[in-house]
């Protein structure tokens, strides 16, 4: 494809226009095509913390150990997914600011504040629920253990 690009680049110079811009032309595309690129990469992974914790999740409450209670358990599942779905807020975050900063229009800027207010507010209290199940976890082990 790049071969592609520098015959259109040695023609555009052969018809007198300017090569610096065929190559800037060029660059730019390059430049959308990597961060789009990266943007995909990086919502498939994102998807692919979600499935796993999922997977995870529906695991533990199906197949779990009968020792454990139930409120245990559900907290357990709740903490481990909790984290899960931070992390990939993160992610969907990081490929939104991606492909935002190699085409920054008005509206691609107003439709990532957007968003990125959306999940930084949901990140916010989804962390907060978690730090709360994890104190909760270690106040329950530390009574179990007489500490």
């Amino acid at each position: 494809m790049s071969f592609l690009y520098l015959s259109i680049a040695a023609t555009t110079e052969a018809e007198g226009v300017n090569p610096v811009m065929g190559l800037n032309h060029l660059a730019e595309d390059l430049l959308l095509q990597t961060a789009l690129l990266f943007k995909t990469v990086t919502e498939g992974i994102a998807l692919l913390i979600l499935a796993l914790a999922i997977i995870k999740a529906v695991n533990k409450l199906l197949f779990r150990n009968r020792s454990q209670n139930r409120e245990e358990k559900l907290n357990q599942v709740r903490l481990d997914l909790g984290i899960a779905l931070a992390l990939s807020l993160e992610f969907l975050l990081a490929a939104d600011i991606a492909a935002t900063a190699v085409s920054p229009s008005w509206d691609a800027v107003g439709k990532l504040a957007a968003i990125s207010a959306i999940r930084t507010f949901l990140n916010f209290f989804l962390e907060k629920e978690v730090k709360e199940l994890a104190k909760e976890k270690i106040e329950k082990s530390r009574r179990r253990t007489g500490k």
